[in-house]
């Protein structure tokens, strides 16, 4: 297990195989560190410098033989790299970040009292040394090596703390970063104070993967479109405010219209999800936060690639571009940047195991910047174990506080296709659901085109989850930056609406992560998150019932009941009349709703029977891989758009401009460009067939 020290690098960890010669303690801050002089088998005389938290040192024999482990090789500090920045915390100014700052601070005074002036090694808490028996056996065991020790990118020599870019970027052009968040629509900062905190669903917040999949040429998983991901790109009226005492203020109303395909009347009611907690009211409770990262070796694939391609073998990952585990560990390091000194962090990494890589504790007490190297530092590699990743994590907040004042939140960043373990979606659902019970909630942040949307939509329906489908860093570093404190506080749960009507009986739900859960009478909504308003409309603010009428005309007697974060059950009673019209809306809320589900049922049914056509296939292929893919495990599938689907798309896409153009919401224009995206891509299929 002998390295040569000749050949090392600063940051690099060796094994070497030396004769002990002398060691020397001085008092460096009132901690000892110890210098050892040591001759290597090549003859040359090489110092290392003891830590004080490194493992003991029992008294050591002159001339003879020990075995050291993973030693740090650094060089001394050169106080002339000098540069033109200042220290954002004492002003001084900062110089540039060199490996030996990553040991404890007594090291680098030490290095300076011994007069070290050229590389020497760093016997720390990572590193051991034993002593060897004359005659042992070699260890020739190679260990895995961990990536280089990197430094960090600016030390203060004043007040000794470590600054990375990230956090110095913000401290010198805070004022800019500040105008241009107030000029970012749909963040907390263009809000009026005298406006209230809309509310959505928990469940997904976008629909991300399913447009950068149509883009790349892929079609998409059908659950990457979910109606409540569709409603958060948008605002909704929510109608008018009555009087309430609670937090939760549903507002209702109707529609009854024709689907512009079938040519059938539907009947809809809408929910429109408003509160009554102002702007200046609303503040974040302080989190107990445990970041659960993925670092399988899907991870090291780039974003807009399929990491199982080809009949389920792993592919290459293309170092071209940014990688998905690039991508997870920059997000990371802006989502430490929202957190207060009162919060606690903790970090898992998980393959196929777990591993707790930063235990949980207060950020205030914690160095940041030099974590957010660790986590810059973390490579890909292995096979995908979730229910370890997760488990690490809530043991971690197991013990921690269950009230209103704090909220304990697991934020995994995955691609989501575990493959060892426990795989199951139902038995990793029930996983989550049982912390959940525990007051333990998560949010899923899911990477890369290839991510697993089914698993996401499956496990996002829990109390108090919601997710996230990111397809760059910078992208989610401003959705940070927007809305990271609704992200992380529920404020409802467990809502239910209980219909009592003759004439009527619920058919379909729109909007609700827990849609399929919906009985003939019953629906049920596990979280409420806050939103943001704009104009005095909710982003993702509406849940839509599609009604089914039975025999008889009856009124629509309603009944909803909830429980605030506080713990406050609560239950409203009202009526709501259907109108006598086709084409009959209550207002532009639950038009632009009903649109919009139309639209998403749509492309769910597309992608649907293309996903579907592509599982059967023609014919039998009955050659065996060595490496089939796992359950959650996702190939690409190539954009196919049959000529049904092209015209009915066609027909949807008119029907569409007819609404933009009726609730005046030009963003509404982004799905007609999709829609044009997919007949193009029908016609450019006809091309090549008749070539």
């Amino acid at each position: 297990m002998d390295d040569t020290f000749t050949d090392t690098r600063p940051g690099d960890r060796l094994d070497i195989d030396a004769e002990f010669v002398t060691i020397r303690t001085i008092d460096c801050d009132g901690a000892p560190v110890s210098r050892l002089l040591v001759t290597d088998q090549t003859g040359d005389q090489l110092t290392v410098l003891a830590t004080p938290d490194s493992h003991s040192l029992w008294p050591l024999k002159t001339g003879a033989m020990y075995a050291f482990s993973q030693l740090l090789a650094a060089d001394p500090v050169d106080t002339s790299s000098t540069t033109a920045h200042s220290c954002p915390h004492c002003g001084d100014q900062l110089r540039a970040g060199q490996v030996l700052d990553t040991a404890d601070s007594t090291v680098v005074s030490a290095a300076d009292t011994f007069g070290i002036d050229e590389r020497f090694l760093i016997l720390d808490s990572t590193s051991s040394l034993t002593r060897l028996s004359a005659g042992a056996q070699a260890d020739d065991w190679v260990p895995m090596r961990d990536k280089p020790v990197t430094a960090p990118d600016y030390v203060c020599p004043s007040c000794g703390r470590h600054v990375d870019e990230f956090e110095l970027h913000h401290a010198e052009h805070g004022a800019d970063a500040e105008m241009h968040a107030d000029a970012s629509p749909g963040g907390l900062n263009c809000i009026s104070n005298s406006e209230t905190v809309g509310l959505a669903t928990g469940g997904a917040k976008d629909v991300t993967n399913f447009r950068e999949n149509v883009v790349n040429g892929y079609t998409p998983e059908p659950d990457a479109i979910s109606d409540e991901g569709l409603f958060y790109d948008y605002y909704f009226e929510t109608g008018e405010r009555t009087a309430t005492e609670s937090l939760f203020a549903p507002r209702y109303a109707a529609a009854v219209t024709e689907h512009p395909i079938s040519g059938e009347t539907e009947q809809y009611l809408s929910v429109g999800l408003d509160s009554t907690l102002s702007v200046d009211e609303f503040e974040r409770p302080r989190l107990d936060l445990v970041a659960v990262l993925d670092v399988s070796g899907s991870m090291s694939s780039q974003f807009d690639e399929y990491y199982y391609d080809e009949q389920g073998r792993q592919c290459e990952a293309d170092t071209g571009g940014q990688t998905k585990i690039d991508a997870a560990t920059q997000s990371l390091c802006a989502l430490t940047e929202q957190l207060h000194a009162e919060d606690r962090l903790g970090v898992v990494l998980y393959n196929h195991r777990a591993h707790v890589a930063k235990p949980i504790r207060d950020v205030g007490a914690t160095d940041m910047p030099a974590i957010r190297q660790h986590i810059r530092e973390i490579a890909a590699g292995g096979s995908t174990n979730m229910e370890d990743g997760f488990a690490a994590a809530v043991d971690m907040l197991a013990d921690g506080t269950t009230s209103s004042d704090v909220e304990r939140r697991v934020i995994f960043m995955t691609d989501m296709m575990p493959n060892t373990g426990e795989t199951g979606a139902s038995e990793l659902t029930d996983l989550f659901a049982d912390a959940a019970a525990d007051g333990i909630h998560t949010t899923f942040i899911g990477m890369g085109l290839d991510a697993n949307a089914e698993l996401a939509d499956a496990v996002s329906g829990i109390r108090g989850a919601n997710h996230y489908f990111i397809h760059s860093a910078d992208e989610f570093e401003q959705r940070l930056g927007d809305e990271f404190a609704y992200m992380v506080t529920p404020l409802v749960y467990d809502l239910e609406l209980a219909l009592d009507a003759d004439g009527y009986e619920i058919e379909a739900v729109h909007g609700s992560p827990s849609s399929d859960a919906a009985s003939d009478q019953l629906m049920h909504v596990g979280s409420l998150f806050p939103s943001a308003k704009q104009d005095g409309e909710a982003r993702g603010g509406v849940l839509l019932i599609r009604l089914a009428p039975t025999d008889g005309e009856g009124s629509l007697a309603l009944q909803a009941s909830w429980t605030d974060r506080n713990g406050g059950e609560h239950t409203e009673c009202t009526s709501v009349s259907l109108p006598d019209e086709t084409g009959s809306f209550t207002h532009n809320g639950v038009r632009k709703a009903v649109a919009l589900a139309r639209y998403a049922r749509e492309l769910r049914a597309w992608a649907r029977d293309v996903h579907d056509g592509s599982a059967t296939g023609t014919g039998i292929d009955d050659w065996l891989l060595p490496d089939q893919r796992g359950e959650h495990e996702r190939e690409s599938v190539p954009l196919v758009v049959s000529d049904q689907y092209a015209h009915r798309f066609a027909t949807l896409r008119s029907y569409l401009l007819d609404e933009v153009e009726a609730v005046n919401d030009e963003s509404m224009s982004q799905e007609l460009s999709l829609l044009d995206t997919l007949w193009r891509s029908n016609v450019q299929q006809e091309a090549e067939i008749s070539k």
